[in-house]
Order: structure tokens, then C-alpha cells, then sequence
């Protein structure tokens, strides 16, 4: 098995694993009955399970095969979400700017189809630090890049500014 294949444990996107598989395959110009064979050297944990526990003579080929399983673990797949649930993510009670905003990267990359001013109305609407709303609809944003930079810049000044407040602060007597 070429090492960029990695197993497969029954917890992430079953196609994903699939499509590396049947590269490799394909690269490696195996025969189809040797691609059954060689999933099963992919698989562990739960997923290892499930193949062991397969019904004798119920897959016939490696499209039967690739079915089967898909639809097992059909719950694991990504799901591609509508532009308009961009609108829907927002920074949590106690969640710091700095981890919404990398939330935030996280989540929209399983949106497809949302133009780049879709994708910073969402995060301006999201946040919920006044001071660094006001700075992001200060200038228009012309990319995300451009966004996440203001925003870095602007929670590293505060970082300054509180660090350079609390060395001014006098010495408190015991």
C-alpha cells in the first residue's frame, strides 16, 4: 500500500478516503479483485469491523463494495451548506475573537457558491467586539486575506494596549 494512503477508522468523510484509495489503485495498476482485497489493509477500528462483519459472498465487485460502504457511513460525509447559512455563524457567549475568527475560516470552507463579500458581511456580522466592527466598516474590504489581517492587527493592538496600560498601572500596597 503507497504510504500517502492513510486507514480509515469509520470517523471521517468515507469519499474522501475513497477517492485517495482508488488513485493509489490506479496508480499502482492493480486488478479490480485486488482493489477489494487491498481496502480491507485501509480499514481500522469501527471500520475494520464492519468490513470483517460483511456477509459472505454479498459484495460481487469493488463498485458494490465502494456502495456498501459509503452508505454505512453515509452520516460521516461533508455536507456542502447554502452561501446563506453563512449569516448563521456567530461568536459564542466567552469565545474570544481571535477563535471565532478561526472558527469562522473553518466553517466556511464547507459553503460553496458564496461570492467574497457574502463571506465578510457574514464574519462583520458575526463578531461581536464594537471597537472592531466599527474599524472593519471603516474601509472597504475588498478580500477576506485583507479582512483577516485588519482583524489580526487590530486584536494585536489591544494586546499592546493592555500590556502598556498595565505597566503604567501604579503598585498596588499589600
Amino acid at each position: 500500500m503507497p504510504n500517502h494512503v492513510k486507514t480509515y477508522d469509520g470517523s471521517g468523510d468515507p469519499k474522501d478516503h475513497f477517492k485517495l484509495f482508488q488513485a493509489a489503485a490506479k496508480t499502482e495498476r492493480w486488478a479490480m479483485p485486488t482493489w477489494c482485497h487491498m481496502v480491507n489493509s485501509t480499514l481500522t477500528g469501527n471500520a475494520k469491523v464492519w468490513f470483517d462483519k460483511l456477509p459472505r459472498e454479498s459484495i460481487d465487485n469493488y463498485e458494490d463494495l465502494r456502495i456498501a460502504f459509503r452508505e454505512n457511513y453515509l452520516q460521516q460525509t461533508k455536507h456542502i451548506k447554502d452561501p446563506v447559512e453563512i449569516h448563521h455563524i456567530k461568536q459564542r457567549d466567552g469565545e474570544s475573537t481571535k477563535d471565532f475568527m478561526e472558527r469562522y475560516k473553518a466553517e466556511i470552507l464547507d459553503v460553496e457558491g458564496a461570492p467574497k463579500c457574502m463571506k465578510i458581511s457574514g464574519f462583520m456580522h458575526g463578531i461581536t467586539h464594537p471597537k472592531l466592527i466599527k474599524r472593519l466598516y471603516e474601509k472597504i474590504l475588498r478580500s477576506m486575506d485583507e479582512m483577516y489581517r485588519v482583524t489580526t492587527s487590530f486584536l494585536q493592538g489591544e494586546v499592546a494596549a493592555f500590556s502598556h496600560s498595565r505597566k503604567k498601572a501604579p503598585a498596588l500596597w499589600k
